[in-house]
Order: C-alpha cells, then sequence, then structure tokens
C-alpha cells in the first residue's frame, strides 16, 4: 500500500489485487482522499486504483 503526497505525482508504481497475479506497471498522475490516478502502459487516461493495491516501483541501482 502506498500513501502519496503531491511530490509522488510522476512517480512509478505496480498494482496488483492477488499475490499470485503479475503486477501491472504505471504512473502516478493524481489522487484525492479515495483513490490513486494511475495510467497504465499505452492507456490514454488514468484509472482510479485504490491505494491497497499498489507498491512503489523501486528502481535498479547500477553500480
Amino acid at each position: 500500500m502506498i500513501a502519496p503526497t503531491s511530490s509522488d505525482i510522476g512517480r512509478r508504481v505496480a498494482y496488483r489485487d492477488r499475490p499470485e497475479v503479475e503486477p501491472e506497471l504505471g504512473v502516478v498522475t493524481s489522487f484525492d482522499r479515495f483513490f490513486v490516478f494511475v495510467r497504465y502502459g499505452a492507456d490514454a487516461h488514468s484509472r482510479a486504483t485504490k491505494a491497497s493495491h499498489l507498491e512503489w516501483v523501486r528502481l535498479a541501482s547500477s553500480g
């Protein structure tokens, strides 16, 4: 689960509603009290997503 702030707009997240399912990657575009709005893949629009289904994507460090 994530708890986004305004500085998190543009951060990558992974959506997973069940542990056995491959995550779907997206980017946070906005949020409100109820949902985090995420643009997934090549989607033209963001989708409302529950924060409890999202995790931050950690970038692999080089070196």
